[in-house]
């Protein structure tokens, strides 16, 4: 046994000392080669090295460094850093090809989609049609070839995840245009609710994925940490600082109100846009709590509009709206970032798709989650306007303030509110959650991502979405999950009489108890009979008539009393009249207006002038003779 184990250390000593001698054969042969070539080994060693670092987003090696470790990379980025200085040229040709390429693809699969939604008129949004599209049809596919269009995507993937916040920073750069015409009061009032909301919704969201994670006890695998994106480079700052002080040179050379300088605002707003992200960036990480670089972007952005404006020589106003016109004028910086909002939506597809497995995991927690997030958004909002006792119209706004605005604005129309009010306060929540969201729930100790992924998207929108995966890529399916499906759902709960009623009551003049009495009363009073009229004849203003019911009623209401008169001959009269009530009575024609004709009820004031709260007094009576 002894005799074995001395053989077997021989061996092993015999086995080593020829690869020993292997190592120091390449630094005898650098020592002898003279200082010439130990000089030229080093500087091609070093600049391999550089090459893989740079790759690798890691700053230059510098002269002074003299610790291997963190220096030269492992195996396997060596190999491809090798390949990489092999392919040379050629590699970034073919890079920069998939990108251009990628970018092209999604921008035109946008483009198609959006016509054929419009052909079909389908009012959901395009892009979030194409999101799921392109998420099934990598599932159709197959691994195999979905694989090869990952691959294939990956660069302009990269590109989006690195710029993402600059296709959603338009409309908060011209935010100071939709909040013209506020009271100072009712805007605070806003303020402390979408302050307020935010923090609350926030943090409900995270709360309640957890705990429907520990309800189903769904198994929380790890999930892999994403690469950040590469720094910026100064060639990044001095490319487009040049484009800016060429841009406004020439504006201030073509002079005010000129052609060419109205041509410039596009290339001055979108060099100041990048300026500004590109600098927020370059804020302390300690401070980018208060200065997050969203934040800076459509401040310094913001700035830059003014100041074309002032050396084109019109107003601050007039600036905002070059800067993004909407198509009311020559394309700005911000119609030309947000033409490419849809097809970065589309692009999140393929994120979804990568995270298919953790997605189809965690299912309970995100439909479940997301579902109640839209719920206490709603109404949490409503109860805290009543309770500040915000104006019926800005509280009605304020309803679908964590939704996308391409489904706040039709949620918006269903619930009667002011669309550009509703427009600013899903801005204005969105910059509280960029800006504060990421470092509350890390302050708090939510450090789950799929939790921190459902409660930024779903509370703060693109905005949420682009401010925590700008950090944490990781977490991008999730907030893609999330903000398309709190708007569809936050969507189906407007479109659902019972919801939409219930929160117009909570925010009108009456509140909710007035709303509920409502409906018992009609009800109540429906079957009730009295003596029959003859079609066409009017009430008298002398005439003594029976009410059934005199009650307030919700505008929205008003399918509710047609179904009551049609069931049981009832007919209704205005105390005041309704915009809606009057148009839908018009068309309805199904029995005769007492107390004067349609032209007379045409005369009446609308109903929202009246009477902010939403609401009608409206008196029933019976009309079965009136056929």
């Amino acid at each position: 046994m002894q005799l074995g184990s001395r053989v077997d250390s021989c061996a092993r000593l015999q086995v080593h000392k020829p690869v020993r001698r292997s190592r120091m054969l390449p630094i005898a042969a650098l020592s002898s080669d003279g200082p010439s070539e130990t000089h030229r080994r080093k500087a091609e060693a070093r600049a391999w090295i550089n090459a893989w670092r740079a790759r690798s987003g890691l700053a230059p090696m510098t002269s002074s460094s003299v610790s291997i470790t963190g220096i030269l990379p492992p195996p396997a980025a060596a190999a491809s850093a090798s390949a990489g200085a092999t392919g040379g040229f050629g590699s970034d040709i073919g890079e920069y090809f998939k990108l251009l390429t990628g970018l092209g693809t999604l921008y035109a699969l946008d483009m198609a989609i959006k016509k054929v939604f419009a052909s079909a008129h389908i009012t959901f949004p395009s892009a979030l049609g194409g999101m799921f599209g392109v998420v099934a049809l990598l599932l159709v596919v197959g691994e195999s070839t979905a694989s090869k269009l990952l691959a294939f995507y990956t660069p302009a993937l990269n590109w989006i995840a690195k710029w993402l916040p600059l296709f959603y920073v338009a409309s908060l750069v011209t935010l100071p245009l939709a909040l013209k015409g506020i009271a100072g009061s009712e805007l605070a009032k806003i303020m402390i609710i979408l302050g307020a909301g935010m923090v609350a919704t926030l943090l409900f969201t995270a709360q309640v994925t957890v705990f429907i994670r520990e309800v189903v006890r769904t198994e929380n695998k790890e999930i892999t940490k994403a690469k950040p994106a590469s720094p910026f480079l100064p060639s990044h700052f001095a490319a487009w600082g040049a484009v800016a002080a060429a841009s406004l040179a020439a504006t201030a050379v073509a002079g005010a109100n000129s052609s060419l300088g109205a041509q410039m605002a596009l290339p001055f707003g979108l060099a100041a846009t990048v300026g500004g992200y590109l600098l927020g960036n370059a804020v302390p990480k300690n401070m980018q709590g208060l200065l997050h670089p969203v934040v800076v972007t459509a401040i310094v952005a913001n700035a830059g509009a003014a100041l074309h404006g002032k050396v084109f020589g019109v107003g601050y106003d007039t600036s905002l709206k070059m800067y993004y016109s909407k198509g009311q004028g020559l394309m700005g910086a911000g119609d030309f970032l947000m033409a490419f909002l849809g097809c970065v939506i589309v692009s999140f597809g393929f994120r979804i798709y990568q995270q298919r497995e953790t997605l189809r995991r965690h299912a309970p927690e995100i439909i479940g989650a997301t579902f109640l997030s839209a719920l206490f958004s709603f109404f949490s909002t409503a109860f805290a306007a009543k309770l500040l006792s915000l104006n019926s119209d800005l509280a009605r706004a304020l309803i679908p303030r964590s939704v996308t605005v391409a489904l706040a604005l039709p949620i918006a129309t269903q619930l009667d509110a002011p669309l550009s009010i509703t427009a600013a306060a899903v801005l204005l929540q969105g910059l509280l959650g960029a800006n504060f969201g990421p470092n509350l729930m890390t302050a708090v100790g939510i450090k789950d991502t799929i939790a921190r992924g459902l409660a930024a998207a779903g509370t703060a929108g693109g905005l949420g979405t682009a401010s925590l995966t700008s950090k944490e890529p990781e977490a991008l399916p999730f907030c893609a999950l999330s903000y398309s499906l709190v708007g569809i759902l936050s969507t189906f709960l407007a479109a659902t009489p019972l919801v939409r009623n219930a929160l117009i009551a909570i925010v009108g003049r009456c509140g909710v108890i007035c709303g509920v009495a409502a409906r018992v009363m009609m009800v109540v009073a429906g079957p009730r009979r009295l003596p029959a009229r003859h079609e066409g004849q009017r009430m008298g203003p002398r005439e003594p008539v029976k009410n059934i019911c005199r009650v307030w009623v919700p505008d929205s209401y008003t399918a509710a009393l047609y179904q009551l008169m049609t069931r049981n001959g009832c007919c209704f009269v205005w105390s005041n009249g309704g915009a809606r009530i009057k148009k839908d009575a018009d068309e309805m024609k199904t029995c005769t207006l007492a107390y004067g004709d349609s032209a007379a009820v045409r005369r009446v004031p609308p109903l929202l002038d009246l009477w902010p709260g939403g609401f009608a007094r409206v008196s029933l009576y019976n009309c079965a003779g009136a056929r």
